[in-house]
């Protein structure tokens, strides 16, 4: 319990800190995110290892991964970080573990909410720019079984036209609570400069 509101007060300080770095004129993105949630990976990886199921060439095809789509928004705190908070929306049948290990037959919605920071390789303004992210959200299956997690990963940013930016990432979800099945996440987006 003392984890689960920790962590809820850390998604929150860190959602004000970005309203608040956003005032000062820093720049500011909007983007459309494409997530693909591999679930199957995850759970292998738990059981075993990623050598083991990098050497059995059972690491999870795109098919059998949950597609979502998203929003991002993103603000600039100093040259080499950046804050962001994504909103993710999928329907899907795979369910997430509950202590009651419901089974669920029929499509619902698995939403998803994160916040954290992409801390950048270079300062300034590159053309490729890669990173390390870390954040903190919440994901609820047919708004009914919420868990939280840990998005940690890397990306890359590329810019495009007009201060517009593509970004490729790819995370690990770590489990924050019993009800949360890990997923690696991988995720393509675009950003639109608002200032």
């Amino acid at each position: 319990m003392k984890k689960l509101l920790f962590s809820l007060f850390a998604l929150g300080f860190m959602i004000a800190a970005q309203a608040q770095t956003s005032a000062e004129g820093k720049k500011k993105s909007v983007a459309i995110r494409f997530n693909a949630l591999d679930f199957g990976t995850a759970a292998q990886v738990q059981n075993g290892s990623i050598g083991s199921v990098l050497n059995s060439k059972s690491w999870g095809q795109y098919a059998s991964m949950t597609k979502s789509l998203g929003v991002n928004y993103t603000s600039q705190y100093s040259n080499q970080i950046d804050l962001f908070s994504n909103l993710d929306i999928a329907a899907t049948r795979i369910p997430l573990n509950t202590m009651n290990a419901i089974t669920v037959s029929n499509e619902n919605l698995l939403t998803s909410f994160e916040s954290g920071a992409n801390f950048k390789m270079f300062k300034g303004d590159y053309r490729v720019n890669p990173y390390v992210s870390a954040g903190l959200g919440i994901r609820s299956f047919a708004f009914r079984d919420f868990s939280l997690y840990a998005p940690v990963g890397l990306g890359v940013q590329i810019k495009t036209c007009k201060g517009s930016t593509l970004n490729i990432t790819t995370n690990y979800a770590t489990k924050m609570s019993k009800a949360f099945t890990p997923s690696y996440n991988y995720g393509i987006s675009y950003s639109f400069l608002l200032n």
